[in-house]
């Protein structure tokens, strides 16, 4: 017999009083309370996943101007955005613990702290005293990647936090809606820096006011932080579930490591996202030897991103009914497989646009509707381990996968001779940005047009293709889950009926139900 199934079932809660922003949910006898300010808690944690992404692929979006301002290779500012994976793999222990151990206000206010002291220290980056010091331009670059790794560092507080917060402080049909919901501020903040990264940086001299106005949203998220989680869990539980104590966390850590479910998932989740991040961070370099810019390539990557909203929305509400957690997620990853293939087909030519907006645009339908999926999935079937150490586990294998990722791409890649394209944008013109900066004059120019010729990345969307359809592969005849969560709630509504009934009819009702959930 679960002992937490148990507690669960028998306990019952009253009503707080006092408190008049709580809205009553009554399970057949039993009160729990939905607190009204966890949708402005939820708004916080979304944005602060927002700012956060922005930090992310600031860099990688404009990697021609960047490696121009700094005096770098692109291979070096692909850096700034592998710095993310690095460490989050590197904190991605430590995030877990403080998260389960420590609670959900410790996590939000490390993570909106360290992501606005790290936005600080790129803007910082930027001024004449560092750019023009002894080693140049390298300085500025350096003082760049310390900033960059200071907000990576803040990346895993604010991305390992929602289901935590959905268990907390959402009721059971909720939590699909607020895992999406504070997650999808990730993406979000990828569509923002897609777009607005070139039209803010249209030469290389825009790259300081690129850092300052990236930190305007760093130092919002981090007052509205301060302002809404003051609690790291309501007085009064949403749910049976939340009543349960969750499983002490180097226990909780021991039993998400032996079981194979859990396993299967996180392979399954982490190529997923893994070949997102990928693309992500390359895209610019994709497409630009076929004569597309940074501005039409910012406009494609939100556009696929403005998909997967649509579609994890629209996911989230499905799955908060259903609960038809595979079925969903076999039918989006074999989507995701034909759609790679066919962005495949029609990114290595000139003047296909429209063809790799519509593939770029059902990639993102179908592949961010499985942020909700997994993330639910990893909790229902290691409960009642702590939601922050199943998220947490699939989060940090997810990023070192998308670090190998980028390597492996990097090494795919050939060089690709002008003479084959010459309509090539992964280039700029040194001539128009020969003085950004005070000590401009004493630098040679940029040294990517030299360096870095534009590169056929062939061979890295062939591989992209044939890895989407092996974790499909995986997912569809491997992965057979237990619902573990859903069935203890179950478990205590029913009791909690039976309770009711023998009540009504003066029976007594044993306090310890013969009710058994395996671990």
């Amino acid at each position: 017999m679960c002992a937490a199934v148990e507690e669960a079932a028998k306990k019952e809660s009253t009503l707080l009083k006092g408190h008049n922003d709580n809205v009553p949910v009554s399970v057949t006898g039993t009160t729990y309370v939905l607190y009204k300010r966890r949708w402005l808690m939820l708004t916080t944690l979304c944005f602060l996943n927002i700012s956060s992404s922005m930090m992310w692929l600031t860099y990688s979006s404009i990697p021609q101007y960047t490696a121009q301002y700094y005096s770098i290779t692109v291979d070096e500012v692909n850096w700034f955005s592998e710095d993310f994976f690095v460490v989050s793999v590197v904190m991605g222990f430590v995030t877990i613990v403080i998260l389960d151990v420590f609670g959900l206000r410790a996590s939000i206010y490390i993570g909106a702290g360290t992501n606005l002291l790290g936005s600080a220290i790129r803007w910082l980056s930027t001024a004449d005293a560092i750019l023009c010091s002894h080693d140049y331009q390298r300085s500025g670059y350096m003082v760049a990647m310390i900033g960059q790794t200071i907000t990576a560092f803040a990346q895993p507080f604010l991305l390992y936090a929602p289901t935590k917060l959905a268990a907390f402080w959402f009721g059971p049909k909720e939590r699909a809606i607020c895992t999406t919901v504070a997650t999808i501020g990730s993406p979000i903040g990828l569509a923002v820096v897609q777009v607005a990264t070139p039209f803010i940086v249209t030469k290389t001299e825009d790259l300081p006011t690129l850092t300052w106005v990236y930190t305007i949203p760093a130092a919002v998220g981090f007052v509205l932080a301060l302002l809404t989680f003051w609690q790291n869990k309501p007085p009064t539980p949403p749910s049976p579930s939340t009543e349960s104590n969750p499983e002490p966390f180097l226990k909780g850590l021991k039993q998400v490591m032996i079981n194979p479910s859990f396993w299967i998932l996180t392979i399954v989740w982490a190529g997923g996202v893994g070949v997102f991040n990928e693309l992500l961070t390359l895209f610019p370099q994709f497409v630009c030897p076929y004569g597309y810019t940074n501005v039409t390539a910012g406009i494609w990557g939100a556009l696929m991103i403005v998909c997967g909203l649509i579609g994890a929305a629209l996911t989230s509400v499905f799955l908060g009914w259903t609960r038809l957690y595979k079925e969903v997620g076999v039918f989006a990853l074999g989507m995701c497989v034909l759609c790679s293939i066919w962005f495949l087909e029609v990114s290595r030519f000139e003047g296909q646009p429209v063809n790799i907006a519509f593939s770029l645009c059902m990639l993102g339908l179908f592949s961010l509707p499985l942020i909700p999926v997994c993330m639910e999935l990893g909790v229902e079937i290691t409960y009642p381990v702590g939601e922050g150490t199943s998220s947490g586990v699939m989060w940090t294998v997810s990023q070192l996968v998308g670090l190998v990722l980028v390597l492996l791409a990097q090494s795919l890649q050939t060089p690709l001779s002008l003479d084959l394209v010459p309509n090539n944008q992964c280039s700029t013109d040194s001539t128009t940005s020969s003085s950004f900066h005070s000590c401009s004059a004493n630098t040679t120019s940029s040294v990517l047009a030299a360096d870095t010729p534009p590169q056929d990345l062939t061979y890295v969307e062939l591989f992209n293709s044939c890895f989407s359809f092996v974790i499909f592969a995986i997912f569809l005849f491997l992965f057979w889950p237990k619902y573990k969560r859903l069935d203890s709630e179950m478990a205590a509504e029913k009791l909690a009926k039976l309770k009711a009934s023998q009540n009504a009819e003066g029976v007594s009702v044993p306090t310890k139900p013969d009710i058994t959930t395996s671990i």
